[in-house]
């Protein structure tokens, strides 16, 4: 059966879509009386079926023709799974908007499927292609408290049903990479940061959640430095107006400026370095079509998606009032891939922090 859940009641569409399915008894199609987001529409498609599985399909991907046929082999394969993963493939990024999202890591566990095909327990998968045990009672939803546009939800769903199964005898979330769906590049690939803001926000979360999975970071993500620098600067401003020097202000406005600038940079530089460099190994496996110049470009706009993000959990974590979490990190893999990971994101963190300390050293000599 397939079960459509529509969460915006005013969409102009509805009466098309009952046209077109409501007829067939194989086609149930709900509407939200009023939006209610992401994980509340998929506890209702969960509410709504009597299956023993659920495959979640995003509203905007395209599925293989074969993605049910795919789906039961990995279920006959693995009965005893939690649930599987499958593969959320994006066209080739053939512009630098779409390049640049790439380039900022978030569509990395889309296809995860793929390039952990071996993995018996998988660290947990997106939502756009993704299938769960519904005939066992654990209790496992999504949960409400993440954002309604979707962040973090997945992981914790994800992590929660593989918990359950583990403990009473049953298996993780495998990979199923022949579950294969195509996810087109998000507002048809023109430039849209702010989804990327609020995801964060969400899977910020996570850190305080499972605090057994979070790590402290052995320097400040670029957004928290660059948050520092501000505060520092307008505390200095205010004392300095408070004693009417407004020479200092000027002063330190400019020097201000002058090392945010350095902070901006320094992440330019270290991304270019790490990118078209260190790692250029990686580029193969992203499906990226840019010549050179562009994927120059490419990276600098990676820089601000990136900085973005961590801006998204920072402020996530102060709205929540997880002060105590702030400068901890989340480990995305759930350490299935051991201290790899975690190590890199350290070592990038203080690379960057050093860059950015050596250039804003240099502002300074010069301005004084």
């Amino acid at each position: 059966m397939t079960i459509i859940i529509v969460d915006d009641p005013t969409s102009p569409n509805i009466g098309e879509l009952m046209d077109r399915y409501a007829h067939r008894p194989d086609v149930r199609i709900r509407v939200n009386p009023v939006n209610s987001g992401a994980s509340a529409s998929r506890n209702r498609g969960l509410q709504e079926s009597s299956a023993e599985w659920a495959l979640f399909l995003d509203d905007d991907v395209t599925p293989e023709q074969n993605i049910l046929v795919e789906a039961e082999k990995a279920i006959r394969s693995n009965p005893a799974a939690a649930g599987f993963v499958g593969n959320a493939q994006f066209p080739v990024a053939d512009t630098i908007a779409t390049a640049a999202i790439h380039l900022a890591g978030v569509t990395y566990f889309w296809d995860i499927a793929k390039k952990r095909a071996d993995d018996p327990d998988l660290p947990w998968g997106v939502t756009a292609n993704l299938i769960a045990r519904r005939n066992v009672r654990d209790d496992v939803t999504f949960d409400l408290g993440f954002p309604k546009t979707g962040g973090g939800e997945d992981i914790d769903f994800c992590r929660r049903k593989r918990n359950y199964s583990i403990a009473h005898g049953g298996g993780g979330f495998y990979a199923a990479p022949n579950v294969v769906v195509t996810h087109p590049w998000w507002n048809k690939g023109q430039r849209y940061y702010w989804r990327f803001y609020m995801w964060s926000k969400g899977d910020g979360a996570l850190v305080a959640k499972y605090p057994e999975y979070s790590y402290r970071q052995a320097a400040p993500t670029s957004a928290e430095t660059l948050v520092l620098c501000v505060i520092f600067t307008t505390a200095r401003c205010v004392f300095s107006l408070l004693q009417g020097n407004t020479k200092s202000v000027v002063l330190t406005l400019s020097i201000g400026t002058l090392v945010f600038a350095s902070g901006l940079a320094a992440n330019v530089v270290h991304d270019l370095y790490r990118h078209l460099w260190r790692n250029v190994d990686r580029l193969n496996e992203m499906k990226i079509a840019l010549d050179s110049p562009s994927l120059v470009m490419a990276t600098i706009e990676s820089t601000i998606i990136r900085i973005i993000s961590e801006y998204g959990r920072l402020v996530g974590m102060v709205e929540r009032r997880e002060f105590k979490y702030i400068g901890r990190s989340f480990d995305w893999f759930t350490d299935r891939a051991g201290d790899g990971p975690k190590t890199e994101e350290n070592r990038n963190r203080v690379e960057r922090l050093t860059v950015w300390l050596v250039l804003s050293a240099i502002v300074v000599l010069l301005v004084s």
